[in-house]
């Protein structure tokens, strides 16, 4: 996008709807391209649908910009070690605190009616530039997750240690577990040794911690991956990586790929790369 269309989608823009921009104008604009009462949320279109870089939205008060952190989950598509409550505990906590150390995050909201939970809270920049503005607020917000990400992924390798080890994990060889897959006498024996044999080669990655396979009312996905990767590749990624074990000789149909799209896309705040 253009910086003149980015200021012409703010000079027209509604106070009751945010205006979509991609990340890489932001530092094209400043304080004085942001109208009061409009709001910015970050995001790229792709394929029809707006893909947000950021749950959240920046905007202006006085001569400054500041950010809106907005968080809303549901217990039906969060996957994580440590339970949608604790984490979100855990966030609200940091929040409250640096709220009190630094001063510059204030308007916390936190409510959670059983099924959503919904965190929000402002977060105040000294920047007139709404690039450095965006980095900042996001900055910020990452230290506050910082805890919570690290408490999920400690709770996450201990869940997947103990699993492996009740499985009986880890005491076959992965030959063994091949010929293992290809004399199957069972589908369930088939796609548990599938499982184990695609987990350990998961494990064998720098930073992976293998949780196994993830049940819901409404889906299932067979293995999910804890990343603590020190790889600049991995680390850019979620701390949450899903994968599907499919032991067939022919490709993989569109119906199939279709289904997956979606459940990653049903969490897509949480899980950014699969397999």
């Amino acid at each position: 996008m253009e910086v003149n269309e980015a200021k012409g989608l703010l000079a027209n823009g509604d106070d009751e709807e945010p205006v979509f921009l991609p990340p890489d104008v932001l530092p094209k604009l400043t304080v004085d391209d942001l109208p009061k009462n409009i709001a910015v949320e970050v995001g790229v279109l792709k394929d029809g649908v707006m893909h947000l870089d950021w749950s959240g939205r920046l905007y202006r008060k006085g001569k400054r910009i500041l950010g809106e952190a907005d968080y809303t989950w549901t217990r039906k598509y969060w996957y994580g070690p440590i339970g949608l409550e604790q984490y979100f505990d855990l966030v609200r906590r940091a929040v409250e605190v640096r709220q009190k150390t630094h001063g510059d995050v204030s308007s916390i909201n936190y409510d959670d009616d059983g099924a959503y939970i919904h965190l929000s809270f402002s977060v105040a920049t000294s920047e007139t530039n709404l690039g450095r503005a965006y980095d900042t607020v996001r900055k910020i917000c990452e230290e506050l997750e910082e805890t919570a990400e690290q408490t999920s992924v400690t709770i996450g390798k201990k869940i997947a240690a103990i699993a492996a080890r009740l499985s009986g994990w880890g005491t076959a060889s992965l030959d063994a577990l091949v010929q293992a897959v290809d004399k199957a006498q069972t589908t369930d024996d088939k796609g548990r040794s599938l499982e184990e044999l695609c987990s350990r080669l998961f494990e064998t990655v720098p930073g992976f911690t293998v949780g196994g396979r993830v049940r819901t009312a409404t889906e299932e996905i067979d293995i999910s991956i804890v990343n603590d990767s020190n790889d600049p590749r991995l680390r850019r990624e979620s701390a949450l990586l899903l994968a599907e074990c499919k032991n067939w000789t022919g490709k993989c149909g569109k119906d199939e790929v279709v289904i997956f799209r979606e459940k990653i896309e049903n969490r897509i705040d949480d899980v950014a790369l699969a397999f």
